[in-house]
């Protein structure tokens, strides 16, 4: 079967750029006009491996969903959910053990509300811009119920505890706080949905 070879060439070619990035860029500090090019460069070739590799982490998931008889919104709220949200979660821990305990906090809420606002945003965008899908139908499943119901206690405790009752500090326990939340959040969903799947 003939076809062209694009992630061939795709791939010899980003090699080479990277080579020369890395033979001739300087050592000691980069100036900020050769910088930014570079670093959006690689924001748009990470966003791309992260879209394929997410296509077929999905295909996969799905795949394993139906050889192991799991539904479908289980493996979205257990493997999918902690394999998207392990690179958020090195990165706000890292952030908060260097003293940057504000911008870990703001990132944990920063990072969900980009995914929903414009990541579904753009997605049901593309869909309804082809014209075959002039408006979805979306039915929210019960763990997508009981996640908001959860993350709203969660946000209320936080706000309490941040502005009435430690001025501005949140306590170590908060943290305990938030996994038992989701421990029983986890439960909570999984049961629902094994109850609704044999029913």
């Amino acid at each position: 079967m003939d076809y062209f070879p694009y992630v061939s060439i795709m791939f010899a070619f980003t090699f080479i750029v990277g080579a020369l990035i890395l033979l001739y860029s300087p050592s000691d500090k980069m100036p900020l006009k050769s910088a930014i090019p570079i670093a959006l460069v690689g924001f748009a070739i990470a966003a791309s491996w992260i879209d394929l590799i997410g296509g077929y982490l999905v295909d996969l998931l799905q795949f394993l969903g139906i050889m192991f008889r799991i539904p479908s919104p289980i493996m979205g709220l257990t493997v999918l959910a902690w394999g998207n949200s392990m690179g958020d979660l090195s990165t706000n821990v890292t952030m908060a053990r260097k003293g940057l305990a504000n911008m870990a906090l703001t990132a944990c809420f920063a990072g969900p509300v980009f995914n929903m606002l414009v990541g579904l945003g753009g997605g049901f965008a593309l869909v309804t811009s082809h014209g075959k899908h002039a408006r979805i139908e979306v039915a929210l499943s019960p763990s997508v119920l009981s996640g908001l119901f959860f993350l709203l206690c969660n946000c209320t405790i936080i706000v309490i505890c941040g502005s009435f009752l430690f001025g501005g500090t949140i306590p170590r326990n908060f943290g305990y706080a938030s996994f038992g939340l989701y421990a029983v959040y986890i439960v909570t969903s999984i049961s629902m949905e094994f109850l609704i799947s044999s029913g």
